[in-house]
């Protein structure tokens, strides 16, 4: 089995590497906010995203984002999921997902435009599917760690 070393920090992505990746989630009135990108090489629907700077605080470069692409206006800031998907070809990316809850909807720039869905409607954006989007929107957690089993009692793990 290969453990999760990393090597010494890269300039940028390479073959059979791994880099840690922070997404943002904007909520706005209880809708999923994702943004209209046409920079140049760049075109389509994006969350808001960028790879961790090394050492960086997790929580501090979601706010970064939160300050670039919702223009700060944020109420909450809060951790929605944490998940790990492939890179490229042998590469891998571990996902620290955030939950921002917009108190405006951003301005948007000459390269990326606000798009608000309908409440609990989404596409699939970047490499998560809407329902995990949906989830991280409405706050629903990936399983009810309080469940009932068939005999009534709470499922504890």
């Amino acid at each position: 089995m290969r453990q999760a070393y990393f090597g010494r920090p890269q300039a940028g992505f390479t073959p059979g590497g791994a880099h840690v990746a922070v997404y943002l989630v904007p909520v706005f009135a209880g809708r999923l906010t994702v943004f209209e990108v046409t920079a140049p090489g760049v075109h389509g629907r994006w969350l808001p995203w960028t790879v961790m700077e090394y050492g960086a605080n997790p929580y501090e470069t979601a706010a970064a984002l939160a300050d670039d692409w919702c223009d700060g206006a944020i109420s909450a800031l809060e951790v929605a999921d944490v998940l790990s998907f492939p890179f490229d070809a042998d590469g891998w990316e571990l996902a620290i997902v955030y939950r921002a809850e917009l108190t405006s909807l951003p301005p948007g720039d000459a390269n990326r435009r606000p798009v608000l869905f309908a409440r609990g409607e989404a596409d699939a954006i970047g490499p998560f599917d809407p329902v995990d989007l949906l989830r991280w929107v409405e706050r629903s957690p990936a399983c009810d760690p309080g469940a009932a089993r068939a005999g009534g009692e709470p499922l504890v793990f």
